[in-house]
C-alpha cells in the first residue's frame, strides 16, 4: 500500500466459502495531501482462506491503482502602498500576494516583475514561505523609492507573475497582475 494514510480496514460479509461461492470485502482510505502529490496510490492484496485440513492458502496478488489527477495552480494579486506619490524620494512598497489555487504543493513559489517603468532601482522581492499547499497563501514585498522622473512621468507602472512548482513536471506561472502607482506633481 503506497498511501501514507492509515491503510484501509477490510471487511468481509461472509467469511466461510463453499466451492464455487464468492464475496467481495471492502475498505476504505481517505487520501492525504502527499498522496495527491505522488499522483497515483497503490494497493496490492491477496485473498487468504483456512480449508477443513491443511495450512492456510493464499490467492495470487492482485493490484488497484488509483490515479490522482494533476491539477497545478497560483494566482497573483499585486498592489502598491501608498497608490499616490508626491515627491522624489518616497517609498512604495509592493505586495504580491500568491495563493496555490491548485490541488498539489508548490515549491520554489516566488514572483518576478515582468514590465517596471520606474527609473529608479527595481523592487527587490522577498517572498517569507516559498512552499505552499493546495489553498495556502503568502504574501512577497519589495519597495521602490520613486524619482523625480518617476514623478514627471505621471506614474510607475509594475507588472508581475507568481511561479511555482509542482512536485513533477515544469514550474508553472500566474497570469500577470499589475499594480499602477500615481504621480502628482504638487504645485510650486
Amino acid at each position: 500500500f503506497s498511501g501514507t494514510g492509515p491503510p484501509p480496514v477490510i471487511t468481509c460479509p461472509v467469511t466461510t466459502l463453499e466451492p464455487g461461492e464468492n464475496t467481495t470485502c471492502t475498505g476504505t482510505y481517505v487520501t492525504t495531501q502527499a498522496d495527491v502529490d505522488s499522483g497515483a496510490i497503490l494497493n496490492t492484496a491477496v485473498a487468504t482462506g483456512t480449508p477443513p485440513i491443511g495450512p492456510p492458502v493464499n490467492s495470487p496478488p492482485s493490484s488497484a491503482t488509483v490515479t490522482i489527477e494533476s491539477a497545478p495552480g497560483i494566482a497573483l494579486n499585486k498592489s502598491a502602498s501608498p497608490a499616490n506619490v508626491s515627491a522624489a524620494g518616497q517609498t512604495v512598497t509592493y505586495s504580491y500576494a500568491i495563493v496555490n489555487t491548485g490541488n498539489r504543493t508548490l515549491t520554489s513559489v516566488g514572483a518576478t516583475d515582468t514590465a517596471f517603468s520606474g527609473t529608479g532601482t527595481p523592487p527587490v522581492i522577498t517572498c517569507p514561505v516559498t512552499i505552499l499547499a493546495p489553498q495556502e497563501a503568502t504574501t512577497c514585498t519589495g519597495t521602490y523609492v520613486i524619482t523625480q522622473a518617476d514623478i514627471n512621468a505621471g506614474a510607475v507602472l509594475n507588472t508581475a507573475v507568481a511561479t511555482g512548482t509542482p512536485p513533477d513536471g515544469p514550474p508553472i506561472t500566474s497570469a500577470p497582475s499589475t499594480a499602477t502607482v500615481t504621480a502628482t506633481e504638487l504645485p510650486s
